[in-house]
């Protein structure tokens, strides 16, 4: 009787080693080759804009400075009896209006001229001086030649008599008329001619554009934290009409570029493309448009996931699993997924899945799960149960991962960047970044590389010009 009781509990406890055995399989695959695609950030063509600005109160200081004291001195001026000279008085004003430059020149004059009165058959003559101030104004238009020449073109406008030359001798008339006319016809030749000169000396456009152009083409580090960095590959440029604000002549231009960014390392310096010939357009520049990448780390995606998923339990009828443990690698441009589990099947599982941005959502979000192949052919044999996918389906969407913060983490470390930023001496970059967009993601070692456009409004701007 004992034997027949130890035979049965002998045979139980087989059957319930067997089904064990059975209905818990301890799962060994191989694990999928680790690879990664290239990953590349296509250039763009942007346009930056580059503003020149010259201070006109310095070009009136110099002018100012250039003509002193007594400027212009005749005698037996145009074959005639008559002497005169100019003094410049107070400084030359100037008024700015877009390329228009208006000028106002007050000035001394004294002249010396002989008279004569025939009157009840005498005849009296004699030399008499006169002094007088007048205000002379000329303006002067700006453009720009081929060669990149500030070309300055002055003109007289007209007089204005401060103080009128007068005499107390009775019967005698100082000439006004010719003296002034006499005064604006030398002042073309010094006034006009040394305006012209100074501007054309002083504003060497052609070399502070030749020295922006040349240095935007060093790549910039625009991110040391993801060593981020900037390359731009000047194809032309354009010059929108001169401009005024105050005193200050603006000479505004856009550099045509192909923009690219490199990460982890500095790119090479291309051949220095040189300054093109000077174009003029009517339009303004667009905005500043440029590709950069932002990476969401592996170890990241699975420090959030880790908090989803591990110890969650997932069902498909009788039949369970729990998770243990995750991890997240790519392979020919798939996300692998490592997960450990327990319950009705024990070991390490594979399944692969597309990663997608959900742009109303700002996440990266898992599309098109499935197992791996090996995974899958192991399955097949031990717990085909899982092949039909429902907990795949239950599982994808704990790998959400948001990516808010990396956008916004790039958008302030983009524009901390290009706030005055200084390139050189006397050039700076300013501007900020106001739209970011996510163009794709792809996967590198170590990580999820973001893809993303940002636009916004940047420029170059020259204004240190030393006179």
């Amino acid at each position: 009787m004992k034997q027949k009781i130890f035979l049965r509990a002998n045979v139980l406890f087989t059957l319930m080693l067997i089904f064990f055995i059975t209905s818990c399989k301890t799962l060994q695959v191989e694990k999928p080759r680790e690879s990664y695609l290239p990953s590349k950030l296509n250039p763009v063509m942007s346009e930056i804009p580059l503003k020149v600005e010259v201070d006109m109160k310095k070009i009136e200081s110099t002018v100012n400075k250039k003509l002193t004291g007594l400027i212009y001195e005749g005698n037996n001026i145009n074959n005639q009896d008559l002497s005169l000279k100019v003094w410049k008085v107070q400084n030359f004003t100037f008024n700015v209006n877009n390329n228009v430059i208006e000028y106002r020149v007050p000035l001394k004059i004294w002249s010396r001229f002989a008279w004569k009165i025939e009157k009840f058959g005498l005849s009296m003559s004699d030399h008499y001086e006169a002094n007088g101030s007048i205000a002379l104004t000329y303006k002067t238009t700006i453009n720009i030649d081929k060669n990149w020449n500030l070309v300055a073109k002055t003109s007289a406008v007209g007089y204005q008599w401060l103080q009128t030359p007068k005499l107390n001798v009775v019967g005698v008339n100082v000439p006004v008329t010719p003296i002034a006319n006499l005064v604006l016809s030398q002042g073309d030749k010094l006034i006009t001619d040394q305006i012209d000169q100074v501007l054309s000396q002083m504003v060497d456009l052609k070399k502070y554009v030749n020295m922006a152009w040349t240095e935007v083409q060093n790549p910039v580090q625009m991110s040391p934290e993801n060593d981020l960095w900037v390359r731009i590959t000047p194809k032309d440029i354009y010059v929108s009409p001169l401009t005024s604000v105050g005193p200050k002549l603006n000479v505004g231009m856009s550099l045509y570029s192909q923009i690219e960014s490199f990460m982890g390392v500095k790119p090479d310096v291309n051949a220095i493309v040189p300054l093109p010939a000077f174009k003029y357009v009517q339009h303004a520049p667009q905005q500043f448009n440029i590709n950069i990448a932002a990476d969401a780390t592996f170890d990241k995606i699975t420090e959030v996931a880790k908090k989803q998923l591990v110890n969650q339990t997932f069902a498909d009828g009788k039949k369970s699993i729990t998770i243990e443990d995750l991890s997240v690698y790519g392979s020919e441009g798939k996300a692998i997924f490592v997960i450990d589990v327990k319950g009705s099947l024990k070991g390490r599982i594979y399944f692969t899945g597309d990663m997608v941005y959900n742009p109303d959502k700002l996440t990266i979000e898992i599309q098109h799960p499935e197992f791996d192949v090996k995974t899958k052919n192991a399955l097949v044999k031990s717990a085909n149960w899982l092949l039909h996918g429902l907990i795949l389906n239950k599982i994808s969407p704990y790998l959400t991962y948001s990516v808010s913060e990396e956008l916004d983490d790039m958008k302030k470390e983009a524009n901390s960047m290009i706030s005055n930023y200084k390139v050189m001496d006397g050039v700076t970059l300013n501007g900020a970044l106001n739209t970011i967009n996510v163009t794709g993601l792809s996967l590198v070692p170590g990580a999820v590389r973001i893809g993303v456009n940002v636009k916004g409004n940047i420029g170059l701007k020259v204004d240190d010009l030393n006179f």
